[in-house]
């Protein structure tokens, strides 16, 4: 109603503005051109003439012009009214609402708030015995500008104060420390063993320091220690993080927690001292590097959990003495095995999938293997020079027998390959001097240079389609195809 009256208002000004204007254009007051004549008027006359064009003959405006602006004012009259008689029709039932208990509610469902409304609320804009009113509104933020500003000061409500969550306190509770043999971090509830500071020998590592148990050892916290030569980790680590004791030259033993569940790489680096270790249950990864060249390791103990041995793991280990490796065992990387002249394999793992280069290159000992068809990937030189080995057996889903793999292995007789090879790459079998008989099937068609290249074998079957080299096999060699 209140947008109605004020617009009414404006329009009837405007109006007014524009029918005055026409009239003094029309009476000559504005937009009159100025006389061509150079003859000097007087100040008095012009005066005199001015007003007499501004005024009527009945002393102010003609007729028409009256006529309107009465029709204006009687405009504004009634829009005053109608304005008044909804300010106070509102004002009263605002004083019904008000008069009504606390907690009743109105006609549109709200709470009606006795003494929510008083008179000091009236718009500066109506009368004093017309309040406006802002209906179900807060009547207090009307006259009362600071209800818009925050109020840190205000009191929180319970459902507020649940709804902030308080910050977390284990960064508050940790705390570096240091005693006669360790420096590590005490946590709200447990300890990392950051660094050995001591000296002995002999080390049982303490279960807990300063009331908390101990879970972690840190990365190098034991690295060239020039002193140890026995340690026994304790049940509560779990977690050994990376160098933890490489290059300690005079480490022999370490008993490590039967609850360990990760090692980190280069864990025994350069151990050369190191002759016997257990890997629990529970650790799924041999780290890279985690017994490289660790020359004196002997017993070796694999547990059941292993699924991937890393690069270089037992790079080097030339008296490890390992038989078996554990059945979970899905990949072996890159010289893993390298090197490991003692090692007499005898068991291998049903689920492998992947041999990585040069595995189990130089691997002497090794009597017998055994590809299981989940055999996906065998990479360059996996055998190459593992002369110990005598039977080959290689089930059906490897499709590739790559260069080197089983290059100077002089000990194997005999070699049946399954239907699913269907390369064989360069010097695969290179200078395998006791190879007598090979089978090669129909699916073959690719065979590299040198790949029976001084082999013993005078007769062998290829498809006639197989792509071969002149010297893929010995010149004395009869072909014969498919």
């Amino acid at each position: 109603m209140e947008k109605l009256f004020w617009g009414m208002v404006g329009g009837c000004t405007v109006a007014f503005a524009i029918l005055l204007g026409m009239y003094l254009n029309k009476t000559g007051v504005i937009g009159a051109e100025p006389e061509s004549s150079t003859e000097l008027v007087s100040e008095t006359e012009t005066e005199t003439e001015t007003e007499e064009l501004t005024q009527a003959e009945d002393g102010e405006f003609p007729a028409d012009i009256r006529s309107i602006i009465e029709d204006s004012q009687n405009n504004y009259a009634q829009a005053m009214q109608v304005f008044e008689d909804e300010s106070a029709a509102a004002a009263s039932r605002e004083a019904e609402e008000a008069s009504k208990p606390q907690g009743n509610t109105n006609n549109s469902g709200t709470t009606a708030n006795s003494g929510s409304t008083s008179s000091s609320n009236t718009s500066s804009g109506t009368s004093g015995s017309n309040p406006k009113t802002n209906g179900s509104v807060d009547g207090n933020r009307n006259d009362d500008h600071a209800y818009f500003l925050e109020e840190p000061s205000e009191e929180m409500t319970e459902t507020e104060e649940s709804s902030v969550e308080e910050p977390s306190t284990e960064e508050n509770t940790t705390e570096e420390k240091k005693n006669s043999e360790y420096e590590y971090t005490l946590y709200k509830d447990h300890v990392a063993i950051k660094k050995y500071v001591g000296t002995a020998s002999s080390l049982d590592i303490p279960e807990k320091i300063d009331g908390q148990p101990v879970t972690e050892i840190q990365d190098s916290a034991f690295a060239s220690s020039k002193t140890l030569v026995r340690i026994s980790v304790p049940d509560s680590v779990e977690k050994l993080g990376s160098n933890v004791f490489k290059s300690s030259e005079l480490l022999v033993d370490v008993s490590l927690p039967n609850e360990l569940t990760e090692m980190g790489e280069g864990i025994f680096d350069s151990c050369s001292k190191l002759t016997r270790i257990t890997i629990p249950d529970g650790v799924t990864k041999i780290g890279k590097k985690a017994f490289n060249e660790c020359e004196s390791l002997r017993s070796v103990k694999l547990g059941n959990d292993i699924e991937i041995i890393e690069e270089q793991a037992f790079n080097n280990c030339a008296k490890m003495e390992l038989t078996k490796l554990p059945s979970s065992l899905t990949r072996i990387e890159k010289e893993a095995f390298n090197g490991c002249a003692a090692m007499e394999l005898t068991k291998w793992p049903s689920g492998l999938e992947v041999i990585g280069e040069s595995a189990f290159a130089e691997c002497a000992a090794i009597a017998e293997v055994k590809l299981p068809g989940t055999m996906r990937t065998m990479m360059d030189s996996a055998f190459l020079n593992c002369v110990g080995i005598k039977t080959l057996s290689i089930k059906t889903g490897i499709e590739a027998i790559p260069e080197s793999a089983f290059s100077g292995c002089t000990g194997i007789t005999e070699v049946t390959f399954p239907k699913s090879v269907i390369s064989i790459g360069d010097s695969a079998f290179n200078d395998c001097t006791a190879l007598a008989s090979v089978t090669i099937p129909k699916n073959t068609l690719s065979i590299g240079t040198s790949a029976f290249s001084g082999c013993t074998f005078t007769e062998v079957t290829v498809n006639a389609k197989s792509s071969y080299q002149a010297d893929s096999f010995e010149s004395t060699v009869k072909i014969n195809n498919y």
